[in-house]
């Protein structure tokens, strides 16, 4: 009998600690060799795309396969074993949790020691879980936002600071500001051309990129890339299918793709030593990160017998 969570369930099943911690333990497992997945692939009708990609666990033997387009964004959890669907998880909200998660975790690993400023570029929706998730993991003080439209920045600014009141909020006029003050800098956004020049990086600093996880997507340039030290992904395979900025910085030599790390590297083996000065993680959104919130929003659901929807034929 399969288990359906809506998306209202979700946000009453799991918070952000327990996401990043869940993530943490994610990356371990993949560091195990616990992990097989199929990065993303998408479909186009006639006006839209459905995007698909799939995850499985050793020590749960559920697979996770995570398909979303307009209007649809959804978790199927199948056993491994004995077969069937485990549950069917409505993700509008946990793939953002899952995101901020990872950037979380990326931040507890490679960030600058004591980072104290959490630069913000894009202050939408992703941002808000940005924030969240590395103040779980870095005793941040002051979060610095840049936008490019001034009254959004501003609300961003308003509302954020009401919810987050253990850090000092701010607002800069330019990206140079908003660099030259980070020493954790993210960049979330849609955009199609390069935001993040790199020209005011401090010479210690975490750039995270969120939102460039499609080829036609691009939010980092490749003078910042050029700066990096260390550049590591979520999922390699996934970052040569989908990273716009990473597959052109590598097609213009401008960095090699058996130089880019895997995250797990890191959180199970711990941080490099020395660490390098200049750091890009790359986030391209994993279905292992789906997988790991979504089973435990599963079993959350179960344990607290939360009324939910159960259909036992298909």
């Amino acid at each position: 009998m399969a288990v359906i969570i809506s998306e209202p369930q979700t946000r009453k099943l799991i918070n952000m600690s327990q996401a990043v911690n869940l993530v943490d333990k994610m990356f371990r497992d993949r560091a195990a060799g616990k992990m097989r997945n199929v990065p993303r692939r998408r479909l186009k009708g006639s006006t839209k795309q459905l995007n698909m990609m799939a995850a499985w666990n050793e020590d749960s033997d559920l697979i996770c396969l995570r398909s979303y387009g307009p209007g649809a964004n959804i978790v199927t959890l199948f056993h491994g074993g004995k077969g069937g669907i485990q549950g069917i998880v409505n993700m509008a909200y946990l793939s953002s949790l899952r995101t901020g998660a990872a950037s979380g975790v990326a931040a507890k690993y490679l960030a600058p020691a004591d980072s104290k400023v959490l630069g913000v570029i894009g202050p939408g929706w992703q941002a808000t879980f940005q924030v969240e998730a590395i103040l779980a993991t870095c005793a941040i003080e002051q979060v610095v936002v840049w936008g490019r439209n001034p009254k959004r920045r501003k609300e961003f600014v308003k509302q954020m600071s009401k919810v987050v009141k253990k850090v000092d909020w701010k607002e800069v006029d330019s990206i140079d500001e908003c660099e030259g003050q980070s020493d954790i800098l993210v960049v979330s956004t849609s955009s199609a051309t390069p935001v993040a020049t790199g020209n005011n990086l401090k010479p210690e600093v975490l750039v995270a990129s969120i939102g460039a996880n499609a080829t036609v997507k691009h939010e980092v340039s490749n003078s910042l890339i050029r700066r990096m030290d260390l550049i590591v992904t979520d999922d390699v395979a996934a970052a040569k299918a989908d990273s716009g900025d990473l597959v052109e910085a590598c097609q213009t030599r401008i960095a090699r793709w058996e130089d880019i790390m895997p995250l797990e590297k890191y959180v199970a083996g711990g941080a490099p030593q020395p660490r390098p000065k200049r750091i890009l993680f790359q986030s391209n959104g994993i279905a292992d990160e789906d997988l790991a919130v979504s089973k435990f929003v599963l079993d959350q659901a179960k344990r607290k017998k939360m009324k939910v929807r159960n259909i036992s034929e298909f």
